[in-house]
């Protein structure tokens, strides 16, 4: 018990050690990367006001250089349909924490007017569709556009002009772009895609125009065609599109401004009940779109849902995608089909597609709207964010620098606490080899009580042969027990011989109704079924056998042990000169474990002997 408490005790006190161990790498660790992190932020603050003046030099020049390329832009563009147009200002402030944009012209006393209120339409309609192409590409949606009867203000003689401008600027930004227009524009350019309007809305009209699919890739985004199935004037009619500039001519009132309506009811919602053709049940509009889809939109009036928009693959079926069916009823535009198309308006403005009515595009809205849309000022705006991560960095920095320093020096205190655990660690290693020297001779020990026990134990067994050999001396003569002998012997012989004649006389009476019983048995013997009981009765019999060998076997090495055990004994008390280890009373082999003796050399008491 007293070794096994020393063993528990070690083991605690080494787990303690090993914690105390991992208390100290992981206080050495923390005070190594506080002070990395209090030194990093020591330097940043050391820089704190130049970073800060240079985030302000950028913030200054950001703006600049980001107006200064959309007055140039918007400059030679008005300039380029308007010739002798005063120039384009942009005026760049802050309202309420955010970027405010003025469009305005310059006059040449310096000040500046505002292009809405102070100008005529034709300025208004130029700068409008610039400020289109503009936020289409800056607002990261689809590059598309729709502009019905943009023209509408421009002078006869500058028309060609106009699209002369939409046309380079929608090839240098990869817009796709329909102009709806009452001008006969195929005599402007050779590189429009032109479709015309023929018939009648009394009769039905048609659209015609040449094929352009082999100027489409299958994975180009844009939109390959759009096809009108009882839209008003439209019994079924399609308009296809190159990726380029197409142009949707023929006169006044024939339903040009229908594919727009179209598009503003797929795109954004706004389809009524008048866009079903007269006496037809429901409007069909369908748009190819990339990897040859079709988004078909169902307008039903008078069911539910009123509008249906859908995705089709090629072969007609509906598109399923993770789980999802690409079919959605209801007034509002669904969520996938701005995801997919990426046509949508943008600050709740329809960027995309054009309204006949309301041709003036962004500059009637609020200035910080305008700089929203167009994304002007926001590098205005990033950089002052980064000034304003900048202070609160610094502050995080100064309170680092503060806490930090504290932490250190009570972590500095903990690890030096902790620097006596090796002193402590090479003493927890002495108690352990102590502790095994005394598990051993502990073992030991007990090996030699075990020897004493047998011996004790043999001596009680030689005191009792002793009390059989004088009982023996008091038996009659030789002759005379040879005598008894026989006589018990013959006795014995006679018993044995009557139990014989008894049993054979039993044996006999079954063998006679055996006898009896066989001949009333048919001739030929049966054969054994099952011969397993005799065999596991042999197989047992054999096992039993083998058993008593090995039981002879192991009686044969006990008896070696003990003779061993008691050489043992004997050298122990040769070693000690005959006297007890522990008391320091003489002592013999047989009685060195029976304390009660060492006083005297007698052998084992009497009531041990009766006992």
């Amino acid at each position: 018990m007293i070794v096994q408490a020393v063993d528990h005790a070690v083991a605690r006190a080494e787990a303690a050690l090993a914690r105390l161990e991992g208390r100290r790498d992981a206080v050495a660790a923390r005070i190594a990367e506080l002070t990395r992190d209090v030194e990093l932020a020591k330097g940043r603050l050391v820089v704190k006001d130049e970073v800060e003046t240079f985030i302000e030099a950028v913030h200054g020049s950001a703006s600049r250089r980001s107006l200064s390329a959309f007055e140039t832009l918007l400059t030679a563009l008005v300039q380029e349909v308007l010739p002798g147009e005063k120039p384009v200002a942009l005026d760049l402030s802050t309202e309420r924490g955010l970027a405010s944009l003025d469009v305005c012209v310059r006059r040449p006393d310096g000040t500046l007017e505002d292009v809405l209120e102070d100008n005529g339409g034709a300025l208004t309609n130029v700068v409008g569709m610039a400020l289109r192409l503009i936020a289409v590409v800056k607002a990261d949606v689809a590059r598309f556009l729709a502009l019905d009867e943009a023209d509408c203000w421009i002078a006869p003689d500058r028309v060609s002009s106009f699209y002369r401008v939409l046309e380079d600027g929608a090839a240098r930004l990869g817009v796709q772009c329909l102009a709806v227009s009452h001008h006969d524009l195929s005599q402007f350019s050779g590189t429009f895609h032109i479709a015309r309007i023929a018939g009648e809305p009394a009769s039905g009209v048609e659209v015609q125009s040449s094929d352009p699919s082999a100027a489409w890739d299958d994975a180009q985004p844009g939109l390959r065609f759009i096809r009108l199935v009882n839209v008003q004037a439209y019994q079924d009619a399609t308009l296809r599109l190159s990726p380029g500039v197409n142009a949707l001519i023929g006169p006044n009132n024939r339903g040009k401004s229908t594919f727009i309506r179209a598009l503003r009811a797929v795109f954004y919602g706004e389809a009524r009940d008048s866009l079903v053709r007269a006496g037809a049940k429901a409007a069909l509009v369908e748009i190819g779109v990339a990897g040859n889809r079709i988004l078909r939109f169902t307008r039903q009036p008078r069911r539910s849902p009123v509008n249906i928009w859908s995705l089709h693959e090629a072969d007609g079926a509906i598109v399923e995608k993770a789980g999802m069916r690409y079919e959605t009823g209801g007034r509002a535009v669904p969520d996938w089909v701005a995801d997919l198309i990426r046509i949508r308006k943008v600050e709740d403005l329809d960027v995309h597609i054009a309204h006949q009515k309301f041709p003036v595009f962004l500059l009637g809205e609020t200035p910080s709207r305008r700089s929203a849309v167009l994304s002007i000022g926001q590098e205005a705006g990033y950089i002052r964010d980064m000034l304003v991560i900048h202070r609160e960095r610094c502050r995080r920095d100064n309170d680092l620098v503060r806490n930090g320093e504290r932490e250190l020096i009570a972590l500095g205190e903990t690890l030096d606490g902790l620097r006596e655990l090796d002193r402590l660690k090479e003493k927890l290693s002495v108690a352990r080899e102590r502790s095994k020297d005394l598990k051993s001779s502990a073992a030991h020990l007990d090996k030699l009580r075990h020897g004493a026990s047998l011996l004790a134990d043999l001596g009680f067994r030689l005191d009792k042969a002793k009390r059989r050999a004088a009982i023996t001396a008091t038996l009659p003569a030789a002759e005379r027990l040879a005598d008894l002998t026989r006589m018990v012997e013959r006795s014995r012989e006679r018993e044995r011989v009557g139990r014989n004649v008894i049993q054979l006389s039993r044996q006999l009476a079954r063998s006679h109704a055996r006898l009896a019983a066989l001949q009333d048995m048919p001739q030929a013997v049966p054969v054994l079924d099952n011969t397993a009981p005799a065999q596991s009765t042999l197989k047992r019999i054999d096992d039993l056998r083998k058993a008593a060998a090995i039981a002879q076997s192991r009686i044969a090495t006990i008896d070696e042990g003990l003779i061993a055990i008691r050489s043992e004994m004997e050298r122990f008390i040769a070693e000690t000169g005959g006297i007890c280890p522990t008391c320091g009373s003489p002592v013999r082999p047989e009685t060195l474990l029976d304390q009660h003796a060492h006083s005297s050399q007698s052998t084992v008491p009497s009531e041990r002997l009766t006992a």
